[in-house]
């Protein structure tokens, strides 16, 4: 066939001189929403955005060794991206969100509202909201002009949390570079005042669902256990920030770590039990969407991420 009896049958023109066809091709992702099972509920994570962090951020970590790290990891040298991830549970009674990103707090979140809205969630729909810790990555999207976005939602926080960040008195002595942190953290607290349930021991918060103190990022940092059996899951919160450099040492503590001894010893503990016991994990700072199992890897830990849920029936597991 020649060249333009082709292309009069199949009515593809030719490029123009000077064009592309990578011009046409994807520049952005597909929305960053993930389904999977923690039974009895249906979970989703969302991605609310990325955040860059580098050796500065992390004690006793130089730009060289970071960088040897981050190669080992088949990453860029320099600043690795970490992504802000949310979760979401739903039940026939509850719609649970854990954590609600950035939106407002910091410049590149702030994908959490629109995500739930793609998944078919408004905010009147959110029944609990359970926060690991109150920094801004995780409560900057429950308010907007000071005014909760999640209307009908009871906030469940640690008491050792609410006592750091939410007094005034917390705010008043809050160090200058941080004084923006505690005053979100007052202002979400003054917009759910009337629905805030603090907890301090762990405890069942309902059926399914347990929290776990593990402190030392911030007082009252705590992750949240849900379902049972093959599918229980623990949301870790902030045990790990940059999965390249604290896994293979997790001795590393990062800036933001309200007591970083107490930040260490926590993780140090926690990660060995979660191996032991292959429990499955979340955090919000693993790669998106941030589900899997941990397994020893040398002197350290390998995040193991999950397998795409292919179909949230359990009876008809692994079908396409």
């Amino acid at each position: 066939m020649k060249r333009r009896h082709f292309l009069k049958i199949t009515g593809i023109a030719p490029l123009a001189a000077g064009s592309s066809r990578l011009d046409a091709l994807p520049q952005t992702q597909v929305s960053a929403i993930q389904h999977f099972r923690a039974a009895p509920f249906v979970g989703t994570a969302f991605l609310d955005g990325v955040l860059n962090l580098g050796a500065e951020a992390f004690a006793d970590l130089t730009e060289e060794e970071a960088d040897e790290l981050a190669v080992a990891a088949f990453r860029q040298p320099g600043k690795i991206r970490t992504g802000v991830n949310a979760y979401l549970f739903q039940s026939d009674a509850e719609t649970i969100l854990v954590d609600a990103g950035g939106a407002g707090a910091m410049e590149p979140l702030g994908n959490l509202l629109p995500l739930l809205a793609e998944a078919g969630v408004k905010p009147e729909d959110v029944t609990k909201i359970l926060l690991t810790h109150l920094h801004p990555d995780h409560i900057g999207g429950m308010i907007q002009n000071g005014e909760a976005v999640f209307p009908s939602a009871s906030v469940h926080v640690h008491q050792a949390d609410l006592d750091a960040w939410t007094t005034e008195q917390a705010v008043a002595s809050a160090p200058a570079d941080f004084h923006a942190f505690f005053q979100l953290a007052r202002s979400v607290y003054l917009a759910y005042e009337d629905r805030i349930i603090p907890f301090t021991y762990d405890e069942e918060l309902l059926p399914g669902v347990r929290t776990r103190h593990l402190p030392g990022h911030t007082p009252g940092h705590t992750g949240f256990e849900f379902g049972s059996g093959k599918d229980a899951l623990l949301i870790w919160g902030d045990i790990v920030h940059v999965e390249a450099y604290q896994l293979p040492r997790p001795e590393l503590t990062i800036g933001f770590d309200m007591d970083p001894k107490q930040a260490r010893a926590t993780r140090m503990q926690l990660l060995p039990k979660l191996v032991e016991s292959q429990r499955r994990i979340a955090g919000m700072h693993l790669s998106f969407p941030g589900i899997g199992r941990l397994m020893p890897d040398g002197s350290g830990f390998r995040f193991l991420a999950e397998d795409w849920t292919f179909s949230l029936d359990p009876k008809k597991e692994g079908a396409a």
